[in-house]
């Protein structure tokens, strides 16, 4: 049986894939992990190797899905604008970050920050050279949560993990949109780019599937746009 986030997430390919404006690229679904039916059966699993405590925030939106992979691209004249998700299973990306080797004592700041990177969401149809992985923090406390960009390197986002996946669905995956949950940096060279390119996809999105409300979205990357200076 289908958890909740499961439905909603495969109802979202279907609307994308009934789309005749967008073109699905990639559609690979991994196999389920049925043996963890739930958050808590992978916890289980997880805490036999994980030291730190598990939040009760990696619980929201479970699936099962070890590596389902969803591409799309918009049909001419919005050719440009595409997104793309590989999500991985809440407890492999657990279990993965705690097989890492120590980090060198020579590691700088931020190699030692992306050391205790759990990754649960890669592009790996584009090449984009991003990903969003977890951070975990002492007391069971919410996870955070990084953008990593080849372009600017890592950026703290403001969302849960939770949050996360509803927002993935909402935006169908567009490319960059973590970027909203940024803080608006002049500095930022990976959000300056991107800013552009995610208002046109706002739009494109808003009007393929104007049931959703991207209002909120749209007036993050107001705010952005008017830090960085860039015309909406």
């Amino acid at each position: 049986m289908e958890t909740d986030y499961e439905r909603r997430l495969r109802e979202m390919v279907e609307q994308v894939q009934a789309c005749e404006s967008l073109r699905v690229d990639t559609y690979e679904r991994g196999p389920l992990a049925d043996y963890m039916e739930r958050a808590e059966d992978a916890f289980h699993i997880v805490r036999a190797v994980e030291k730190t405590p598990l939040p009760a925030a990696l619980t929201s939106n479970f699936h099962r899905h070890s590596g389902l992979v969803f591409a799309w691209r918009a049909l001419e004249p919005f050719q440009t604008i595409a997104g793309e998700f590989h999500l991985r299973h809440i407890g492999e990306a657990l279990l993965l970050g705690a097989g890492k080797k120590p980090v060198a004592a020579t590691a700088s700041q931020e190699e030692r920050l992306i050391h205790g990177f759990r990754i649960f969401e890669t592009h790996p149809v584009g090449g984009t050279g991003t990903y969003t992985a977890m951070r975990l923090t002492p007391d069971q406390a919410p996870p955070e949560l990084w953008y990593f960009d080849l372009r600017q390197g890592p950026t703290r986002l403001d969302l849960g993990y939770g949050d996360y996946l509803d927002t993935l669905l909402r935006t169908k995956g567009l490319y960059d949109w973590p970027y909203l949950f940024a803080d608006p940096d002049p500095n930022n060279y990976g959000m300056s780019v991107s800013l552009p390119y995610l208002s046109e996809g706002l739009d494109l999105v808003a009007r393929e599937f104007p049931d959703d409300d991207l209002s909120d979205l749209r007036g993050r990357l107001e705010e952005r746009m008017s830090v960085l200076g860039k015309d909406a």
